[in-house]
């Protein structure tokens, strides 16, 4: 049931947002080829194609039929998407040097002997096995 439900949202959205639905139009252009194989027999499919599509429009008698074959005219009502893009300006790399590190150590009160109390707290751990 889902399989079914996806290709039906599919093909909605395929024909009526693209320019697919003129395939279903397909049908037209097979009853118009057979209508003007009738009147010439002499004319095949690629010239029938290149008088429908090739050629300049002439209104003629069938020219309402003519309009309504697949892909000679365009819906205003399909869903048009455009999108604006700047062009992309230069990547510029500049090259900027990094300060230099000093390896300067400041000690104060380096002169200054340990107090005895303070170096009884930090003792080595003991064994205690």
């Amino acid at each position: 049931m889902k399989k079914v439900v996806a290709i039906f949202l599919f093909s909605l959205y395929f024909f009526g947002s693209t320019e697919a639905y003129q395939l279903l139009k397909l049908p037209l252009l097979v009853k118009h080829y057979i209508k003007h194989k009738e009147e010439d027999p002499s004319i095949n499919i690629t010239a029938f194609l290149k008088l429908h599509y090739n050629k300049k429009m002439v209104v003629d008698d069938d020219f309402q039929q003519d309009m309504q074959l697949p892909f000679k005219t365009n819906n205003a009502d399909a869903c048009l998407v455009a999108s604006v893009s700047m062009p992309a300006s230069p990547v510029i790399f500049e090259y900027v040097p990094l300060p230099e590190v000093k390896n300067e150590f400041i000690m104060k009160n380096d002169l200054q002997p340990i107090h005895p109390l303070r170096s009884a707290i930090f003792q080595p751990p003991k064994n205690i096995c």
